[in-house]
């Protein structure tokens, strides 16, 4: 029987010299976000989490959302922006519009980059933001997001 040749072992083979590329074996990391105790915003807001991932960072499923019960309707979408310029450049990467309003913590891969096996390697320096959704979220709603990934 043949032997199925992955496309991390094709990688290997096409860069002749080099063991392993860093983001298929290397340590994971987590990147964690957590709301302040007092805060507040409105539907379609953004927030800045200042953790910015290294273009060619892999990101890993099993993402993970903790949070406390809030506001009707109100969801919470983790995505990527250009680190320097602020620029999205993809929303809904990590997590896309989760529904934050009950209590509760939970393995999330619903992000655009995240969802059905996909493979997602940064193409730039990117930084890890979040925008409220659905409706305006509870004041002072205790969030707290892991972000696992390779760093290369």
């Amino acid at each position: 029987m043949p032997e199925l040749a992955t496309v991390t072992k094709t990688a290997i083979a096409i860069a002749a010299g080099r063991k392993t590329d860093p983001t298929a074996q290397n340590r994971s990391r987590f990147a964690v976000i957590t709301t302040p105790a007092t805060w507040s915003a409105a539907n379609g807001d953004t927030f800045a989490t200042g953790i910015v991932l290294a273009k060619g960072t892999r990101l890993i499923c099993d993402v993970v959302a903790s949070f406390a019960a809030g506001a009707a309707s109100s969801t919470l979408s983790i995505g990527l922006r250009d680190a320097t310029t602020k620029v999205a450049v993809d929303a809904t990467a990590i997590i896309n519009a989760l529904a934050i309003t009950t209590a509760a913590t939970a393995q999330v891969n619903t992000g655009t980059k995240m969802i059905n096996g996909q493979d997602y390697v940064l193409p730039q320096d990117c930084e890890i933001y979040g925008t409220f959704g659905g409706a305006t979220p509870q004041a002072n709603q205790a969030i707290r997001v892991e972000v696992p990934y390779i760093a290369p």
